[in-house]
């Protein structure tokens, strides 16, 4: 498990007489004050939907052979190397869900009160401890072989284990460091290394249904509501610019559409479809569109991911090329044909997701798409506060987090945990198809077929995902000082030389002179020539230097950019952040 992160403040409290979650202290049903529950930071609590009770039931019944049916579960995602999730019933921690890389599943890893509840059924992962072994367990000791009674069958070291006295009260909670065949035959060693000890109860409650849910958190709802309805209203005062909501088909998105609608501003809407949408997140956009008579326009990325896949490989946690060809680029190019300028965006980001995002603030602008200025109203709410809302607002909820995926998006996405790609593998057949590309790739450059498991999601992948490195295809730029003025440029591989004679006319006239084996440029431009070498050989059309020029000089043709020299004025605006230079 990683280290807490704290990104905001950790707003989750339990009505005990309700038996509700809430967002708040106070029950706007019974009016009292509820329990601060003790979970790990950052806090993001989600709802428990089909997919998600079907993944821990069957992981419950798979460990311990039984199979217990869970009404309002709720879990809390806790910083780890894959999916993991506090699960939490009645206001309790019963244990973690993970998943397990190492063993390619679910895994259910108990806390106590899941030990009293699944104790009670357990037909497997269970050891009897003898009498005298139960006073060293609660003082901290682990259970030794000597005071095994007897376990379960089909017990493998690294299993979960509950550890039940010989009435059969559960009382402790370890991992198994012998199978059962060491368990019943060793005579000295751990056969359980214990987690949790001590006696207590816990028994599921009758569970309420959603609408008291949400009626016990409707005063906090309409409180937030209004704040971030107000903080729509004061950018539009604030900014003198179009408006428009960026819908990406995901809950935080579908919540910020919501309350600009609230606002009872005017405003546009646009879905960005990378070409590597799942069908039924397009689908999921255009039916929002209708239900809620938006003016929405569906921007389209097209090819651009399989054409940047043939010059960048495939992408990274620490090579996100994706984002900015199949997301920034497009909303750049569209963003200059529909308003020709700056516009202010909407956009559902929440400082609970990442540090990076805690520390844009709920107003920044992304260097990537220079015009556009981003704000976002939910930037302070929690996950559960996003789902309390669209309950609430009877919201339409894209299938995929019925499902079980907890965040929607490129269904190849290298942000994706493993657990997810599990999900999407059962519900999306073409996922297959990704994973033939990543097979493919990994044996073109003479990789274990094994990088393509998880390692591929990574440059330089940690050790636990694999130590295995694919190197990714750079385009080599050298320089030498011809004179004390003069500095020549040379690649390692055969340039375009009709697109770099095209671009490096962004230079001043007299700053430069190219022919077909040698450009040479003034030293105070060498980065600015660089720069526009490497866009005329790497460039795959993305757009995004387009919207950084003032004159409209710069256009893309047949993907890849083009210098109007008619239009140019040499001011150099169009240099910024650049995938074929970054990537």
């Amino acid at each position: 498990m990683g280290k807490p992160v704290y990104l905001g403040k950790v707003k989750f409290y339990w009505c005990d007489n309700c038996n509700v979650p809430l967002v708040s202290p106070e029950c706007a049903v019974c009016g009292s004050t509820g329990r601060k529950v003790n979970i790990t930071p950052p806090g993001e609590v989600r709802i428990g939907f089909e997919g998600d009770k079907k993944i821990l039931e069957e992981t419950i019944e798979r460990e311990f052979g039984c199979r217990p049916k869970f009404d309002l579960v709720l879990f809390n995602r806790v910083p780890h190397y894959d999916r993991m999730d506090e699960v939490i019933v009645d206001g309790e921690i019963i244990g973690n869900l993970r998943y397990s890389i190492e063993r390619k599943k679910f895994v259910f890893s108990l806390r106590l009160k899941g030990a009293y509840l699944l104790g009670k059924c357990a037909k497997k992962g269970f050891v009897i401890a003898d009498k005298g072994a139960i006073e060293p367990i609660l003082n901290g000791k682990n259970l030794m072989v000597p005071g095994v009674v007897r376990c379960s069958d089909d017990i493998e070291k690294g299993d979960e284990i509950i550890v039940m006295t010989e009435e059969g009260i559960p009382f402790a909670c370890g991992i198994a460091k012998m199978n059962t065949d060491e368990m019943r035959t060793s005579k000295k060693g751990v056969a359980v290394k214990i987690r949790y000890s001590g006696f207590g109860e816990f028994e599921l409650r009758k569970a309420p249904d959603m609408a008291k849910v949400v009626k016990a958190n409707e005063k906090h709802l309409e409180f937030i509501e209004r704040k971030a309805v107000k903080f729509i209203q004061d950018l539009r005062r604030r900014f003198n610019l179009p408006m428009a909501v960026s819908f990406s088909g995901g809950k935080d998105s579908m919540a910020v559409l919501l309350l600009a609608l609230k606002s009872g501003i005017e405003l546009q809407t646009f879905f960005l479809d990378t070409g590597i949408e799942f069908p039924e997140t397009v689908e999921y956009a255009k039916y929002v569109a209708d239900k809620y008579e938006l003016k929405m326009d569906i921007v389209s990325a097209g090819d651009a991911f399989w054409n940047g896949l043939e010059k960048f490989g495939p992408p990274g946690r620490d090579y996100r090329w994706c984002c900015k060809v199949c997301k920034l680029g497009p909303t750049t190019r569209y963003i200059l044909k529909k308003y020709g300028g700056k516009i202010l965006t909407l956009i559902g980001q929440r400082r609970y997701e990442s540090l990076d995002r805690m520390r844009k603030g709920n107003i920044w602008k992304n260097e990537w798409v220079p015009n556009q200025i981003s704000a976002s109203p939910i930037q302070n709410w929690t996950s559960l506060e996003v789902w309390l809302y669209l309950l609430w607002k009877n919201a339409p909820i894209n299938p995929w987090y019925i499902r079980g995926l907890t965040r929607i998006g490129c269904y190849l996405c290298p942000s994706s945990d493993l657990a997810d790609f599990e999900i999407v593998k059962k519900h999306f057949p073409k996922f297959s198809d990704w994973l033939s590309v990543l097979k493919n790739y990994a044996k073109a450059h003479n990789a274990d077929e094994s990088w393509a498991y998880s390692a591929w999601r990574w440059v330089y992948p940690p050790k636990w995902a694999g130590d295995i490195q694919i190197p990714r295809e750079k385009f080599e730029i050298h320089t030498d000082s011809i004179d004390d003025e003069i500095v020549e440029i040379r690649t390692d591989g055969k340039i375009d030389l009709e697109k770099t004679k095209n671009l490096i006319n962004i230079l001043p006239p007299g700053t430069f002179e190219i022919s077909s084996n040698r450009i040479c440029v003034k030293k105070e431009m060498k980065m600015y020539a660089i720069s526009i070498v490497l866009r005329a050989n790497r460039c795959i059309g993305c757009g995004i230097c387009t919207g950084r020029c003032p004159q409209n000089a710069l256009y893309i043709e047949n993907g890849s950019v083009r210098l109007n020299t008619g239009l140019c004025v040499h001011c150099l605006e169009c240099f910024g952040k650049c995938p074929a230079e970054k990537f």
